[in-house]
């Protein structure tokens, strides 16, 4: 059985087949009875052979197991286990306000902090259209995450910076016989953390039977 603690599908863009898998999995999963919590996850805390898991809804459900795997810390209690997270990779999604109609697909820079720029038939429009929104990609130590070179409205920056030096323009303007284009316009939709290095610090008094497995690198 699986107890969902945490919700990181892969990406929907740059790792199309692999979601399709985990969806077939997850639904597979759900089909067979393995993932008996069919309500959101508030905490689980693990007391000897039993996790003590809180929903949403304020409900306590009580699972006895004889072997415990631990993928994720997120949201678990009770045990001697720290996960300690080195870096993550970052997404920044922006919606593309002015320039949507760009003929690249993607535009690579030598810096972590949006190392890749990746333009995408847009979802938010309805139809067959070429118009295209963007993500920026970004890898992040977790102790410099939250300073503000790292923010979202830097990673707005550096997209729109990095569109400028590779030569990309929004709509073409004639004014007095002059032709000139306006500047792509980007505006912030979302971040997205995906664990990206991770390890578990193990303390005294784990038991025998429960176990730390770190799948936050690569998975087949």
């Amino acid at each position: 059985m699986l107890l969902v603690n945490g919700l990181t599908t892969p990406h929907s863009i740059e790792e199309r087949g692999r979601e399709d898998k985990w969806y077939r999995l997850t639904f597979d999963l759900g089909m067979r009875g393995l993932t008996p919590i069919p309500s959101m996850i508030e905490n689980i805390r693990i007391e000897k052979n039993t996790a003590n898991i809180t929903t949403e809804f304020y409900r306590m459900i009580k699972i006895h197991f004889k072997e415990l795997y631990i993928f994720d810390m997120e949201l678990v209690e009770g045990m001697p286990v720290q996960e300690k997270v080195s870096d993550y990779v970052v997404y920044d999604w922006f919606d593309i306000k002015r320039g949507t109609k760009q003929t690249v697909d993607k535009l690579e820079n030598k810096t972590s902090f949006v190392n890749e720029l990746v333009f995408y038939t847009s979802l938010r429009h309805d139809g067959a259209h070429a118009f295209k929104d963007c993500y920026a990609k970004s890898y992040i130590t977790a102790d410099d995450l939250e300073k503000f070179e790292n923010s979202e409205t830097a990673a707005r920056l550096a997209a729109t910076r990095l569109i400028r030096e590779k030569g990309l323009k929004a709509d073409k303007r004639i004014i007095k016989n002059k032709v000139s284009y306006l500047n792509v316009v980007l505006e912030h939709n979302r971040r997205e953390l995906h664990k990206h290095k991770k390890d578990f610090i193990v303390g005294d008094g784990l038991a025998p039977n429960i176990f730390c497995c770190n799948i936050s690198k690569e998975w087949t």
